[in-house]
């Protein structure tokens, strides 16, 4: 092994630098601790969403680490349901006590969306690897011989590249029909116009009474 001494410290610095950098010619390889990945038992059998996530509040439809004024709650648009969800979902049973407050993240730092359910009236929905148990399935899991992704027990994923199964799920989750938050905000709460108006319709029918 060389022993360096203190005037060889710009080649050494040098050295470190050149081995830092990126390679542009290979895809890095995430890990199952990178994603968060989470096993379908680990999750109760349930599709990831806010209805399976102890930060969120059911009291008031809020989050404990998003700001308040975003309600959390699924949607209907067009006959079609849709259910929240976050990066940091860690599942578990709603608060059903007084909201709690962690902190005040943005929706767009946790990658709040609105996940399409493959019906309406499921006990659950969000987001899975393969669609399993009510769940909507994720680009990256891919299954053979041209099958249906739900009706395959495990399937192969993308970012991973390993073998997981239907019902699992992780932050990679991703599926180009869904809802931003900005759009489910509109559905639940009204264009700040339409809030007015309610406000008012609401006054003068307090009034009559």
């Amino acid at each position: 092994m060389p022993i360096y001494q203190a005037g060889d410290l710009h080649k050494v610095n040098a050295m470190r630098k050149n081995e830092s950098q990126p390679d542009l010619l290979t895809i890095p390889h995430l890990h199952d601790a990178d994603v968060m990945f989470t096993r379908a038992a680990e999750m109760g059998n349930k599709p990831s969403s806010c209805y399976t996530c102890h930060f969120r509040n059911c009291k008031d439809d809020t989050c404990a680490l998003i700001t308040p004024n975003v309600k959390i709650r699924k949607v209907q648009r067009n006959g079609i349901e849709y259910w929240p969800c976050c990066g940091m979902h860690d599942y578990g049973e709603c608060n059903d006590g007084p909201p709690n407050r962690c902190s005040t993240n943005s929706p767009d730092t946790l990658g709040l969306i609105w996940i399409n359910a493959p019906y309406t009236g499921a006990n659950y929905g969000g987001a899975s690897c393969g669609g399993q148990n009510a769940g909507d399935d994720c680009d990256h899991y891919i299954v053979e011989g041209g099958k249906s992704k739900r009706d395959c027990p495990t399937g192969f994923c993308r970012v991973l590249q390993h073998t997981v199964a239907n019902g699992d799920t992780c932050v990679a989750w991703h599926d180009d029909d869904i809802l931003g938050w900005q759009e489910a905000q509109n559905l639940i709460q009204g264009p700040e116009e339409q809030r007015d108006k309610k406000r008012l319709v609401d006054s003068i029918m307090k009034r009559e009474d």
